[in-house]
């Protein structure tokens, strides 16, 4: 249980941050500075007379084109490390684990929740309120469980998919809460079928030691009560066979 409750927790022991892509993107700066600076540059030399106005934008141009260049090289890389640090579709496996620790650790409680209601209604009818209610808490959990295992990315447009995921949860919900309930009271109902089937084996006991037993063996002393001691026989065969069959029965 503790496990259970603290999944959402576990991702912090990991990154959030990927070493390789925070150094990466402390170059995007300098590049845009080195940039600005050689156009100010070629402003300036215009402005002085150095260069003509031909050749101001003819270099301007060039710098232009070569720093387009850098900054798509600088894209792809960036992009490149972002995904080599992704994890399942998500930005990283710290992120996913996070994601997926919390919607594992929302549906255990939903489950404990669903099966200590059960347990405590005492084999009364749930009532719709409470079906649903349960149902809907397995629902959304298991749709963040499935979506974090399952997804990477929506096949569908998202509030279809979205629509269609939570129906499909909803259905596994109805089936897990009254799988819960089959097994809960047929777990009460075993115990309770044990509980009675020992008391009248018991029961059984005790009333052939005390009203057949004794009358029977001291009628034993006398062999002019045969016919008495075998009516006795078939009155103690039928209670123990009626009662096994009782017993088995309940079981």
């Amino acid at each position: 249980m503790i496990f259970i409750i603290t999944m959402s927790l576990i991702h912090v022991f990991y990154n959030d941050k990927y070493d390789k892509l925070t150094a990466h993107k402390k170059t995007y700066k300098p590049i845009i500075s080195e940039r600005k600076a050689i156009e100010m540059d070629l402003l300036t030399d215009l402005q002085n007379n150095k260069i003509s106005k031909t050749e101001y934008i003819s270099k301007l141009l060039a710098h232009k084109e070569l720093y387009a260049k850098k900054i798509k090289d600088y894209n792809k890389e960036k992009k490149e490390l972002a995904y080599e640090f992704s994890f399942h579709g998500r930005n990283s496996f710290h992120y996913w684990l996070f994601i997926f620790g919390l919607a594992f650790s929302f549906f255990c409680l939903a489950l404990r929740y669903t099966y200590n209601m059960i347990v405590n209604s005492n084999n009364k009818s749930l009532t719709k309120s409470f079906v649903f209610e349960s149902s809907a808490w397995l629902a959304v959990s298991l749709f963040w469980v499935f979506h974090a295992v399952f997804v990477n990315n929506a096949d569908l447009p998202k509030p279809v998919y979205a629509i269609v995921m939570f129906l499909v949860c909803l259905l596994i919900g109805f089936s897990i809460l009254y799988t819960i309930k089959y097994i809960v009271h047929r777990k009460t109902h075993t115990l309770k079928s044990y509980k009675n089937s020992i008391i009248k084996l018991i029961s059984l006991v005790a009333d052939i030691r005390a009203n057949h037993y004794f009358h029977m063996a001291a009628k034993a002393q006398n062999d002019r009560n045969k016919a008495s001691i075998e009516k006795d026989v078939e009155i103690v065969d039928d209670k123990i066979f009626s009662t096994l069959e009782k017993v088995a029965d309940e079981s």
